[in-house]
C-alpha cells in the first residue's frame, strides 16, 4: 500500500515529468518552427538569385511597345477592325504579366543544374549541344549558305558554251553619262560623255579577266540626246552582244543609285565600299518577261553569297514591275554601285569584290 508521503512524492515526479514532456515538446516545435523558416528564406533568396521570375509579353505587344493617340481620321486598320466581327478583340492590347514558377524542389534543382552544367533537361537539345557539340554542327565553315542546285527556277548554266577561251560575262550601261560627284563634280557628264560608272564597269570585267573569265565590256553611249529613252538603243547593245557570244553566261547592266551616301556605304573588311542593290524586272501586261523567275533566282544566289563572304556590301534585290532588258536572258540583271554622294574609288572596290563572286558561281557551275 503506498503511503501519503509516496504518494505527493509521485505526484510531485509525475507534475515534473509532464513539465519537462510540455519543455521538450514546444522545444521541438519551435526547432521546426524556426528550421523552415530557414529553409523558406533559403528558398526565396535561391530562386531569386537564379532569377526564376521571368517577364513575358502577351500575343499582342501593344503594351510593350506603347500606344499612338487616337488620330482624327479612322485609319484602315479601324475600318478593317470595324468590317470584321471579332478581330479587334484578337488584336486588343493585352498587359504585360510578369510568370513566377512555384518554389518548389523540382524548380530549384533544375535551375541549379541549368547554372552548373548549361544543361535545360526540358530541351534535349542542349545535352546534345554540350556533350556532343558536333551532331549539332551540320553546316561546316566557309559551306556557301545556298547553292544553284538548291534554287527553284534557276537557270543552268550551259556547260558545252561555258569555256575560258569564250566569253561568259557581258557588261554595259543604260545610263553612260552617271557619274560621282566626289570625283567628277556633276552627277552626269553632258554632251554624250562617258560618266565615272563605265570606269566601274571596267573594274569589274578587269576583276574577272584576272580570274581567266572572258568578258565583253560595252562603253556604248545611250542616254543622248534622250536620257529617258536610253534603254531602247541599250536594248540594241545587249541583243547585239548576245547574238554575237552565244557563250555568254550572264549579261549586267550597271548604274548607280540616287541615294543619301549614308545609305549606300559599307565597311567591308576594313574598307569603306559603295552598297550593291540588285535589281530584278518583273515585266507589264504590254511587257512581258518570261525570264523573270529565273533572273530573280541568279539574283538570289549573288546576294547570299555576298552576304555570306562581304556583309554589309549587298542593299538587297528589288522587284520592279519592268523589263529593263532583262527579257533578254536567264541571267540578266540591273546592278546600282553606290550613288552620286559615293566615291568612284568605292564603287570600283565593290565591283572587284563582285567579281571575286561571280569567279566563284561560274567555277561552281562549270
Amino acid at each position: 500500500m503506498v503511503s501519503r508521503k509516496e504518494r505527493k512524492q509521485s505526484n510531485t515526479n509525475r507534475l515534473w515529468i509532464n513539465l519537462l514532456r510540455v519543455y521538450d515538446t514546444s522545444k521541438i516545435v519551435n526547432i521546426a518552427f524556426i528550421s523552415c523558416m530557414m529553409a523558406m528564406a533559403a528558398g526565396l533568396a535561391f530562386s531569386t538569385y537564379l532569377n526564376c521570375t521571368t517577364s513575358v509579353i502577351p500575343v499582342s505587344g501593344s503594351a510593350y511597345y506603347g500606344q499612338r493617340l487616337p488620330a482624327l481620321w479612322p485609319n484602315a486598320k479601324t475600318v478593317l477592325f470595324l468590317g470584321v466581327p471579332g478581330l479587334s478583340e484578337v488584336s486588343r492590347p493585352q498587359n504585360a504579366v510578369k510568370i513566377t514558377p512555384d518554389v518548389t524542389a523540382g524548380t530549384v534543382s533544375h535551375r541549379l543544374v541549368s547554372l552548373l552544367t548549361n544543361i535545360d533537361f526540358r530541351d534535349l537539345r542542349s545535352l546534345f549541344t554540350q556533350e556532343i557539340p558536333f551532331m549539332l554542327a551540320f553546316k561546316k565553315p566557309g559551306t556557301p549558305v545556298v547553292s544553284a542546285a538548291t534554287l527553284p527556277n534557276f537557270p543552268q548554266f550551259d556547260s558545252q558554251s561555258a569555256s575560258k577561251e569564250k566569253p561568259l560575262v557581258g557588261i554595259y550601261h543604260t545610263h553612260t553619262a552617271e557619274s560621282f560627284i566626289p570625283n567628277s563634280g556633276v552627277a552626269h557628264r553632258p554632251g554624250g560623255q562617258c560618266g565615272d560608272i563605265v570606269e566601274v564597269g571596267a573594274a569589274l570585267a578587269r576583276q574577272l579577266e584576272q580570274a581567266g573569265v572572258k568578258t565583253i565590256h560595252s562603253q556604248a553611249i545611250h542616254d543622248y540626246p534622250s536620257f529617258m529613252k536610253a534603254y531602247g538603243p541599250s536594248e540594241a547593245t545587249a541583243q547585239k552582244m548576245l547574238s554575237e557570244n552565244p557563250s555568254l553566261q550572264m549579261i549586267f547592266d550597271i548604274h548607280r543609285d540616287a541615294e543619301k551616301r549614308e545609305n549606300v556605304t559599307a565597311i567591308v573588311n576594313g574598307i569603306q565600299v559603295a552598297k550593291i542593290s540588285i535589281i530584278v524586272a518583273t515585266g507589264q501586261q504590254d511587257l512581258p518577261q518570261p525570264y523573270w523567275q529565273q533572273n530573280h533566282a541568279f539574283a538570289k544566289l549573288i546576294e547570299a553569297k555576298l552576304n555570306e563572304k562581304y556583309p554589309g556590301l549587298c542593299r538587297g534585290i528589288q522587284l520592279v514591275e519592268w523589263r529593263y532588258n532583262q527579257h533578254l536572258h536567264p541571267r540578266a540583271l540591273l546592278l546600282e554601285v553606290g550613288s552620286q554622294e559615293s566615291s568612284k574609288e568605292e564603287a570600283i572596290r565593290s565591283m572587284e569584290l563582285l567579281g571575286d563572286i561571280l569567279v566563284e558561281i561560274l567555277a561552281e557551275n562549270r
